[in-house]
């Protein structure tokens, strides 16, 4: 009984570090602009590490009294999305954690509940709140406009050159609001391998042990990817007239997310080659970056993608069906 007792005052310690945590994650978030960035990717964090540790129990009190000071620290809204999006990502990949669940199985149980949170965030905020968060969200991205114009026009910029970059800053704001499903949709599963890398170096280092996704070199995606990825560039073609219309925004959305696999497909390829032909790896460090931040390059990278999944450059899929085919015979 004595050493219940001390594993629950163990846990209860532990779940109120990482609710303190939490709590001091949020406040650099709202009022740290430059923290943001970077904590934006490591909210769940706290939760996640409490919830392997201690179980989903103690995750989910953790959640509730973080959720609840932030809401009192720094607005109700923000603890909304907290708890709604992070909040149950973090506890549903702490319980996946001390489980011990396989590495595959584990993205696609935290990633599911992140989805169903968002959805369900949405909603009360809609018909408990009367917000409308997608509004607010769209509306914050309107007023930015003008702010990033004045950042840039320095005084060296004509007026016509001006009004050309809000024009370019409109579109493509007015580009995100049709692509935000397909955001969210890539966000969740890459906010969980994320936290759950850094939560694994973490635990690592109290003796504990987790499944590992499969070697990146030997990722890769169905051909089907890039089947679709060609058909929703001519749906886009097809419909560009009329952007209002729901069959743009489904296609503009499959495209977002067929090219952001494409391309992680052709990181995926850069860095095997680089890997087999005994390049200098440090290579992707400079690669990964400037095919994200430089659309030509991001467009090169998205068709090298391409090319080795319809292709099988890397033969991955022979040797599958290979082995299989040996597996039959024995």
């Amino acid at each position: 009984m004595a050493l219940t007792y001390r594993r629950r005052t163990s846990a209860m310690v532990e779940g109120a570090i990482c609710a303190a945590i939490a709590i001091v994650f949020n406040l650099l978030f709202a009022y740290v602009p430059f923290m943001g960035i970077i904590l934006n990717l490591i909210m769940p964090l706290p939760l996640v590490v409490c919830g392997m540790r201690n179980g989903m129990r103690w995750s989910i009190m953790a959640a509730v009294v973080s959720t609840v000071l932030v809401a009192m620290t720094v607005n109700p809204i923000h603890a909304l999305f907290y708890i709604g999006v992070y909040g149950v990502m973090g506890v549903v990949l702490g319980e996946c954690m001390h489980r011990h669940l396989p590495a595959q199985k584990l993205l696609l149980y935290a990633s599911i509940g992140a989805l169903a949170s968002i959805g369900i965030n949405m909603l009360l905020a809609l018909y408990v709140m009367g917000i409308h968060p997608v509004d607010m969200m769209f509306q914050s991205l309107d007023d930015a406009i003008p702010q990033i114009a004045a950042s840039f026009n320095t005084g060296k910029m004509t007026p016509e050159q001006s009004a050309a970059f809000t024009a370019q800053m409109t579109e493509m704001v007015s580009m995100i609001k049709i692509i935000l499903p397909g955001a969210m949709l890539l966000m969740a599963p890459i906010l969980v391998m994320i936290n759950y890398w850094v939560a694994r170096r973490i635990l690592a280092r109290t003796g504990e042990t987790f499944p590992e996704f499969p070697p990146v070199d030997e990722w890769s995606f169905p051909p089907v990817v890039a089947l679709v990825y060609v058909a929703a560039l001519f749906g886009i073609q097809f419909f560009v007239n009329d952007r209002t219309h729901i069959g743009y925004t489904i296609c503009a959305n499959v495209w977002a997310i067929c090219s952001m696999l494409l391309m992680v497909q052709g990181l995926v390829f850069i860095y095997w080659y680089l890997k087999t032909h005994s390049k200098p790896l440090w290579w992707m460090r400079i690669i990964i970056p400037v095919s994200m931040f430089i659309s030509l390059v991001g467009l090169l990278v998205t068709y090298v993608g391409a090319y080795d999944i319809l292709f099988d450059a890397r033969r991955l899929r022979t040797k599958k069906y290979a082995a299989e085919r040996e597996q039959k015979k024995k």
